[in-house]
């Protein structure tokens, strides 16, 4: 199995999420949310298609874990990764998965300078670097989530007040009050 940068965004929600995701319980597609993300990231910057380019990596990590991103926004001259948000809501996730892939590129000799958030309802960007610190605690979420993914047992579920807007709220909430 692969690690992923989105295992590593959930793993700064929930862990319970990691490994529903990770075992195949995808609940996005049912999201509201989740396409809302999409479709603002498709509209907000339509002309980044023909200036950059979607990218697929893969690579392994410093413990041996098998690593993939998919980064829908790169600029390989500026060694550039951008990531379109709907909201700062969640912003250390973000920032963990724009570490996350950074991480990936560099791992493949590919020029991996530093990262944008994007925030176009907002008005306003982060820049995300990725320091040696930085470096050593991206490994250390790949193996949380690494260890996560590997418990025989669902995590469980945080309290209901941190779910409301959780594509995976029914699913763990269904019948209860």
């Amino acid at each position: 199995m692969f690690i992923t940068a989105t295992l590593v965004n959930y793993l700064m929600l929930c862990h319970r999420k990691v490994w529903l995701h990770a075992n195949g319980i995808l609940m996005e597609h049912t999201s509201d949310l989740v396409s809302e993300g999409k479709l603002i990231g498709q509209e907000s910057y339509p002309q980044r298609a023909e200036r950059w380019t979607e990218i697929e990596v893969s690579a392994e990590s410093s413990s041996g874990v098998r690593l993939a991103a998919k980064i829908d926004f790169f600029d390989p001259n500026a060694g550039i990764v951008h990531e379109v948000k709907k909201s700062d809501a969640k912003e250390a996730a973000h920032v963990a998965q724009v570490q996350f892939y950074l991480y990936v590129l560099r791992l493949n000799q590919i020029k991996a300078e530093y990262g944008w958030i994007e925030y176009p309802k907002l008005r306003s960007i982060e820049k995300v670097t990725l320091t040696e610190e930085d470096q050593q605690s991206v490994e250390r979420k790949i193996r949380q989530v690494s260890e996560i993914i590997n418990q025989e047992d669902c995590p469980e579920k945080l309290p209901i007040s941190k779910c409301k807007s959780c594509s995976f709220f029914e699913f763990c909430w269904v019948g209860e009050e």
